[in-house]
């Protein structure tokens, strides 16, 4: 058990990753299949190592496989046009520095295609908090107008601060060192403190509440500010991260919460209120690819997984021609009629099953892909 969890948080913790687990489309050719006829597979990578990346680029090109762009892949599936040619599209999140440096170069040199989906907000270091504008760090605009002028990059939107929002006022654990260090800067709830909008690693002893992404928020929790503080003044007082050292830094924490906690109460942002933030979140992804990159984003990639209906309807209003999602979305997209077409994505782990030479097997797999799944879940949603 995470010695930074609750124990309740931890086994609700484990539930929901059981539930994603068997929510998430498996495809076909993972199991030695072919890929249905009526599909074309989308693969997702953040961060890469430029040795993987070219061994997943030289078991397509030595099986005849053509990488697409947005448009390509977009017109096929929408007219039914995908034809017996082997093709797939290749995205990437995120725009960490990793893809300039490490995943750009690759495609470059091979004359690849695909797709990079931009968290707006992160682009350059105005944003980053300190501590974070090293490595892997962000791309800049100049970067990205780079990729996109090769014809090989097709730039789009990853919503503009790509974040959490707390749900309800259950505690699901604090920052501690090790969560810190544990989970990447996105999996930390955006905060309002002070009136301000704040996001990324909280400071250490912060409370985390129980969240989910903002686009597919059904509502959005307000903290108190007092818990907040009298947590990180327990541990400000007590050295810091050397606080943590001690075996009752936990119960000492749940004991400083469950005191301030007690005397104050947050607030349920109104229906109103949130539908305000999450077009907001978008409109705000769209003004900043405008004004940096000249040019309005027509595709979007949701993060952690497809959004709500509303925010499908949002995007469609905004102009934007599809959405994507992530392997556990292709029940829901064939489930309902949606306001725009939406498309799943694979994680690019399972590239290298596709048909073909050289193709990996499913046998002693599973456990391995099962134990990372768990360990890779964000404890707050």
């Amino acid at each position: 058990m995470s010695p930074f969890l609750l124990d309740a948080t931890d086994i609700r913790r484990l539930r929901r990753s059981a539930a994603r687990l068997a929510r998430t489309k498996y495809p076909a050719f993972l199991f030695g299949r072919d890929v249905p006829a009526d599909e074309l597979p989308v693969f997702t990578y953040h961060e890469v190592d430029a040795a993987e990346l070219d061994g997943d680029l030289d078991f397509l090109e030595r099986n005849g496989y053509r990488t697409l762009s947005l448009d390509e892949y977009h017109e096929r599936m929408r007219d039914g046009r995908l034809g017996r040619e082997r093709c797939v599209l290749l995205t990437f999140d995120d725009a960490r520095r990793n893809f300039w440096e490490v995943a750009f170069p690759v495609l470059r040199r091979r004359g690849v295609r695909a797709a990079l989906f931009v968290p707006s907000y992160w682009i350059g270091e105005q944003n980053v908090p300190a501590g974070e504008s090293t490595p892997p760090g962000f791309m800049t605009w100049a970067q990205l107008a780079e990729c996109q002028a090769s014809g090989l990059v097709d730039v789009e939107s990853h919503a503009h601060r790509h974040t959490l929002v707390f749900t309800s006022r259950r505690l699901a654990g604090f920052a501690t060192p090790r969560a810190l260090a544990t989970h990447d800067l996105f999996d930390w709830p955006m905060r309002r403190e002070r009136g301000i909008e704040c996001c990324g690693r909280p400071p250490l002893g912060t409370p985390i509440y129980e969240s989910a992404p903002l686009l597919s928020a059904e509502r959005r929790y307000l903290e108190p500010a007092l818990p907040a503080i009298a947590c990180r003044s327990l541990v400000e007082a007590e050295g810091g991260a050397r606080f943590f050292a001690k075996r009752s830094a936990l119960a000492e924490l749940k004991s400083a919460f469950a005191a301030a906690a007690g005397r104050v109460h947050g607030e349920e942002v109104p229906a109103h209120e949130l539908r305000k933030e999450i077009e907001t979140e978008l409109s705000l992804a769209v003004d900043t690819f405008r004004r940096e990159l000249g040019r309005t984003p027509r595709y979007f990639a949701y993060p952690w997984s497809l959004g709500s209906r509303e925010s499908l309807s949002m995007l469609k209003d905004m102009g934007f021609e599809a959405a994507f999602g992530v392997a556990l979305d292709f029940g829901r997209i064939r489930r309902e009629a949606m306001p725009l077409p939406v498309y799943a994505r694979y994680k690019s782990d399972w590239l290298r099953f596709l048909p073909g030479d050289g193709r990996r097997r499913l046998a002693g797999v599973v456990p391995h892909k099962v134990a990372t799944f768990l360990r890779s879940q964000h404890f707050a949603h």
